[in-house]
């Protein structure tokens, strides 16, 4: 699968206390079907990735958008990576026009495989996967590209049985995961200075 790769201004990751690897547990397809509903997520929206050391804060998963995914894989050190999908409409992923904003706004944008996108404190890989945008972020302290490169080229749709892992079985979850483009004040539109996110549900 071709991935493509940017960097994008994030800020700080929330804190997710809680961690849980991928179960093997078992389930069948109307059961996930319906505890991915009961979340407000469409089934194929949920992705998995596999980094070593890290593992899928199982609190944090939740809908992004309309019927997107989102969640966070920790480790034991304090590095944490989200990981969202959502529905993608319109041109392919790419960066925009470089002289839409000074460079010290833009941060750096290049393509390696996925898109990279970073600014001074977060980075991201991004790439497309048919109508979905799958997004591997984290913050550049506590994450190196090396490991955020792993965790995109890892990233997958889940098969059922990495569904039954990942999908909680007490119905809805704390709320939605926590989003890292909002504006911290008032309700102006989402923060993206590169513009990939346009035409999502989200």
């Amino acid at each position: 699968m071709t991935h493509l790769r940017r960097a994008l201004p994030l800020l700080l990751l929330p804190v997710v206390v809680t961690s849980a690897a991928c179960g093997t547990e078992s389930a069948n397809r109307p059961e996930l079907e319906a505890r991915a509903r009961a979340l407000g997520i469409a089934r194929d929206m949920v992705y998995v990735t596999d980094v070593p050391g890290y593992t899928l804060a199982a609190q944090s998963v939740g809908v992004v958008g309309d019927h997107g995914y989102g969640a966070f894989y920790s480790s034991p050190g304090g590095g944490m990576i989200a990981i969202r999908v959502d529905e993608r409409r319109g041109d392919p992923v790419a960066c925009s026009d470089p002289d839409t904003r000074p460079a010290t706004e833009r941060g750096s944008c290049e393509q390696d495989e996925s898109w990279y996108r970073a600014s001074g404190t977060g980075h991201e890989y991004v790439f497309q996967d048919g109508g979905r945008v799958i997004r591997l972020s984290g913050d550049r302290a506590g994450v190196t590209r090396d490991v955020l490169r792993r965790a995109a080229e890892h990233a997958h749709q889940a098969d059922d049985r990495e569904l039954a892992g990942v999908l909680p079985t007490g119905g809805v979850g704390p709320g939605p995961v926590e989003r890292g483009d909002l504006p911290a004040d008032g309700d102006g539109a989402p923060q993206d200075p590169f513009g990939i996110t346009a035409g999502t549900s989200g």
